[in-house]
């Protein structure tokens, strides 16, 4: 199965969500976006509400919801809909995955990130105590509800997260760094962009075993840098692109990065170790080495040739630390 996409003003999405009401629908929400909602939703009684989803993302909250759902009789033939950023459009997919074997789920992704990146393809998840999304299955929403409406709410830290995936993309795809390099851009149109570009890659690779692994561009480091300095998910993606490319000396790639980066009007400081008080470096190598992409041999990376031609190169940890090592933002 294939999500379909469908795009939505704030009032047609309203009347979308009253259509999924009288189907009586479960729902995942983060209370951010509650404002947002239809008066009935936010007083449904089949609503789990999460207060700071990437912190709940995890089993206790997961075992709370799946009891709530379950004792509001939510059966097979069920839906469940997940509206909020990446982080609860995962909790949601990984619920809908697991509630008697599979029930149908439809992702409502209220962040740019979300809108471009999490909530297509079908990969949800919970963190451990080990990592980030270290649990989790592959389990597509029938549906993706694209509301622009939504970015309106988001604070400038939140765009500029969700640019480090339209970023990325735009290094993946020669079509998409043409829509952003033009003179002008509408971010809705990109964003759609962006998200059916990743929507086709899934159709052909949903499970991670050919093409999809090069969305992972950036996240291998990114993930580290996440972690360890606890930065948004998009920012630490730019961050992992950006010193990737320097330690393996991709001078196309660093190039298309400065040119897509300037465009898109990004915060050049913030994606400077030196921005931050301190890099713990023996968190960062460990939080390398739990990468849940890691083989025998090391880790997968992503490097680019050029615009649009990403391969994958399968490295020793050690030569990444000692290429990083090199850097002088790694030195000290």
């Amino acid at each position: 199965m294939t999500s379909k996409i469908l795009t939505y003003k704030q009032l047609e999405l309203a009347n979308a969500l009253e259509r999924a009401r009288d189907q009586r629908v479960f729902v995942v929400v983060d209370a951010k976006v509650k404002n947002m909602l239809p008066q009935w939703l936010q007083f449904a009684p089949d609503v789990f509400w999460l207060n700071q989803p990437e912190e709940q993302k995890n089993l206790d909250v997961y075992a709370e919801a799946t009891s709530f759902f379950l004792k509001q009789g939510i059966l097979r033939g069920h839906t469940i809909l997940g509206i909020g950023g990446g982080a609860t459009t995962d909790f949601a997919g990984f619920i809908a995955a697991t509630l008697h074997r599979g029930v149908r789920w439809i992702a409502v992704p209220t962040t740019l990130m979300g809108m471009v990146d999490a909530a297509i393809g079908g990969k949800t998840a919970l963190n451990t105590a080990a990592g980030k999304n270290l649990l989790g299955a592959f389990h597509e929403p029938e549906e993706v509800w694209l509301c622009s409406d939504f970015l309106k709410t988001l604070t400038s830290h939140d765009l500029q997260s969700g640019k480090g995936e339209i970023l990325k993309y735009g290094l993946l795809n020669k079509d998409i760094f043409d829509t952003i390099m033009a003179p002008k851009f509408v971010m809705e149109d990109l964003i759609l962009q962006c998200a059916r570009y990743k929507l086709d890659v899934v159709s052909r690779d949903l499970k991670d075993n050919g093409e999809r692994a090069y969305l992972n561009l950036g996240h291998t480091l990114g993930h580290a840098f996440e972690h360890v300095l606890r930065i948004p998910h998009g920012l630490a993606v730019t961050m992992g692109i950006k010193y990737l490319f320097k330690a393996f000396e991709q001078k196309m790639g660093l190039s298309a990065f400065d040119e897509l980066f300037q465009k898109l009007d990004m915060d050049d400081e913030k994606t400077d170790i030196a921005h931050y008080k301190r890099l713990d470096r023996p968190a960062f190598w460990s939080a390398l080495g739990h990468d849940k992409k890691r083989t025998t041999e090391g880790l997968n990376l992503v490097l680019l040739d050029k615009v649009g031609s990403p391969r994958l190169q399968s490295t020793p940890i050690p030569q990444i630390k000692s290429r990083l090592e090199a850097l002088s933002d790694f030195k000290g």
